[in-house]
C-alpha cells in the first residue's frame, strides 16, 4: 500500500477506494440497517429466502463496517504510523 507524507506530518493511508474511511463506515451501518429491515420483512412473510437475503445484507455491512479502514482512506497522525528504524 502506497502511503505519503503531507506538509503538516500527517501520513495518508491508500486504501482500495479513493474515499475516507469514514464514508465506508457509514456505507457499512445503512447496509446493517438496510440487512435489519430485510430481516424484519422476511419475519412478517415467512420467508427464508428473505431472510437468508437479509442476512447475507447485514453480514456484507458488518465486514464493511469492520474493514473500513482498509477499503478507505484514513489520515494518520504522527507517532501512530509505522516505527521507522
Amino acid at each position: 500500500m502506497a502511503e505519503k507524507q503531507l506538509e503538516e506530518g500527517y501520513t495518508i493511508h491508500k486504501g482500495k477506494v479513493d474515499v475516507s474511511d469514514t464514508v465506508i463506515y457509514l456505507i457499512g451501518f445503512i447496509l446493517v440497517g438496510v440487512g435489519l429491515l430485510v430481516g424484519i420483512l422476511a419475519i412478517t412473510k415467512s420467508s427464508q429466502l428473505i431472510m437468508a437475503l437479509g442476512l447475507a445484507i447485514l453480514w456484507i455491512g458488518v465486514l464493511v463496517t469492520w474493514f473500513s479502514g482498509i477499503i478507505g482512506n484514513k489520515v494518520i497522525p504522527e507517532g501512530f504510523g509505522p516505527k521507522k528504524q
